[in-house]
C-alpha cells in the first residue's frame, strides 16, 4: 500500500510542478542548463518529467539525464529527483537501494522532499531495514521545514509511539499544521481529536466541520466518520437515513468498516 502510495506522490509531484510552472521560459532556462547552471539543470529535468504543461510528452530520460548533471554539482533537488526516478524505474532500471542513496545524500543537504521520502522508506523498510527512529528523525527535520506530508507521519508516530515517546497532544498539533496546509488525511485525524477530546478540549461540533470539507473533496474516512457523527447525533443533528447514505458512499469506495456499519445500521432503520 505505501509503495503504490509513493508511486502516487511521485507522479503527482510532478504534476504539481507543472501547474506551479505557468510561467516557465523553457528557452532561456535550456540555455542556462546548457551553460552548467545546476538550478536550471533540474528545472528543465522536471519540465520533461512533468510534460511541459502538456506542451510536450513526458520524457523521463531525458528528465534523469539533466537531474544526473545537477546532482553531480551537488544540487539536493535533482537528488531528491533521481531517487524518486529510481524508486519508481522512471527513465531508468528500479533500484530502490540506489533511490535510498539518493534521497539520504540530498537529506543531509537539507531537502525537505528528500527527508520525508528517507522518512518513508525507513518506517516501512522499503529498500533499507525498517527503522522507526531513523523515520521519526528525518521527517522531524521535513516537518520542521513546513512539509505538511512529514508533519502527518511524525504526528502518527506521535500519536501510536512507534520510534518516539506517545505524545498527543504533540501529535494533535502536527495534525494542525500539516491540515492548514490543506492535508485531508491530517484534517480527518485532527477532527477525529477534537471528536474524542485527544490532545485537545473536546469540540465534537467543530469536528464535523473539519470532516464535511475533507468529505466534499472526496476523502473517504472523512465521508465514513461522518457516517459515524450523523448516526450518533454527536456534533450534528441525529439521522440515521444521512448516516447510511455516508457510510454506503464510503463503501463504495473500498471502505470495509463503513460496509458493516451500513448493514447494521440498515437493520436498524427498517426493523423500527
Amino acid at each position: 500500500h505505501m509503495k503504490r502510495f509513493l508511486l502516487i506522490t511521485f507522479s503527482l509531484f510532478f504534476a504539481t510542478w507543472a501547474l506551479a510552472e505557468e510561467k516557465f521560459d523553457f528557452q532561456k532556462r535550456l540555455k542556462d542548463a546548457h551553460n552548467g547552471n545546476p538550478i536550471a539543470q533540474n528545472e528543465i529535468g522536471e519540465y520533461f518529467a512533468a510534460g511541459g504543461n502538456g506542451e510536450i510528452a513526458r520524457d523521463y530520460e531525458i528528465a534523469v539525464k539533466w537531474w544526473e548533471a545537477a546532482s553531480q554539482q551537488g544540487n539536493a533537488s535533482a537528488m531528491t529527483n533521481l531517487g524518486a526516478a529510481y524508486f519508481s524505474g522512471n527513465g531508468v532500471w528500479r533500484d530502490p537501494s540506489k533511490a535510498v542513496r539518493y534521497w539520504s545524500e540530498a537529506a543531509k543537504l537539507g531537502d525537505a522532499e528528500a527527508q520525508y521520502f528517507i522518512g518513508t522508506v525507513y518506517c516501512n523498510g522499503l529498500g533499507v531495514m525498517r527503522d522507526y527512529q531513523t523515520a521519526v528523525f528525518w521527517w522531524d527535520k521535513a516537518a520542521s521545514k513546513g512539509h505538511s506530508r512529514a508533519q502527518n507521519n511524525l504526528a502518527f508516530a506521535y500519536a501510536r509511539g512507534e520510534g518516539v515517546d506517545r505524545d498527543i497532544k504533540k501529535a494533535f498539533k502536527l495534525w494542525e499544521s500539516s491540515a492548514e496546509q490543506g492535508n485531508l488525511v491530517a484534517q480527518v485525524y485532527l477532527a477525529l481529536c477534537y471528536f474524542t477530546g485527544d490532545g485537545v478540549a473536546k469540540d465534537e461540533q467543530k469536528a464535523v466541520a473539519i470532516w464535511t470539507n475533507a468529505a466534499e473533496r472526496g476523502n473517504r474516512d472523512a465521508i465514513r466518520y461522518m457516517g459515524v457523527a450523523y448516526a450518533s447525533g454527536r456534533g450534528i443533528n441525529k439521522d440515521l437515513k444521512r448516516a447510511l447514505a455516508y457510510y454506503q458512499r464510503a463503501a463504495l469506495m473500498g471502505d470495509k468498516e463503513a460496509a458493516i456499519a451500513a448493514d447494521k445500521l440498515k437493520i436498524d432503520i427498517f426493523s423500527k
